[in-house]
């Protein structure tokens, strides 16, 4: 919605959009999308930027964090939770999701939970799990969409909130493989001593 754009400072026309980015308090550099042909240009200088968003919640943590792979998706998350929690999005896409969230990595950290909304193909999960592996343990959830829904923006577009909302709720809490808390090996080893 416009509404939505305006929050997020996005410049829009019919056949383009334009995305800041924040170095402080001040745009040092924009993603324009052409809305036809999908291409991505950017211009300024996107050092010291945080990730798409981040200017709107800057110093004040919380319980929730939702994190997209796209700018669109975030304002889709965005305006399906009406603006309740924090949503933001990469700013250089899946393959350096890494980077974008260690440059911001104060910023990030500062919630108690993080829910990681990524595309719904193996790149995005892929990423999604170096993204979990970087943050405290158990901060991080990863959020299944649903079958035939690629993303955030695909789920509002056909007037999918409540689907979303069930889905993020039901975002699994990421846990290395081989690694248990010690709840459980205190369990195990208390039931291996019984016998």
């Amino acid at each position: 919605s416009l509404k939505t754009a305006k929050t997020f400072g996005v410049l829009s026309s019919p056949n383009k959009h334009v995305y800041p980015y924040y170095n402080n308090n001040e745009v040092s550099a924009t993603k324009t999308r052409e809305v036809d042909t999908k291409k991505f240009y950017s211009g300024g200088n996107f050092e010291g930027t945080g990730l798409f968003g981040e200017q709107l919640y800057r110093n004040t943590g919380g319980k929730y964090l939702t994190i997209t792979e796209g700018e669109f998706d975030a304002m889709a998350v965005h305006q399906m939770f009406g603006g309740k929690w924090a949503v933001v999005s990469l700013k250089r896409g899946c393959a350096s999701a890494v980077k974008d969230i260690r440059e911001s990595i104060e910023f990030v950290e500062a919630y108690e939970n993080v829910v990681l909304a990524f595309d719904n193909d193996d790149a995005g999960q892929k990423a999604a799990r170096q993204v979990a592996r970087i943050l405290k343990p158990n901060k991080t959830k990863i959020m299944s969409f649903p079958i035939g829904f690629k993303d955030a923006n695909d789920m509002l577009r056909q007037n999918k909130h409540k689907e979303f909302v069930e889905a993020w709720w039901s975002a699994k809490t990421y846990t290395p493989s081989g690694v248990i808390n010690v709840s459980e090996a205190r369990t195990d080893f208390f039931n291996r001593e019984q016998k």
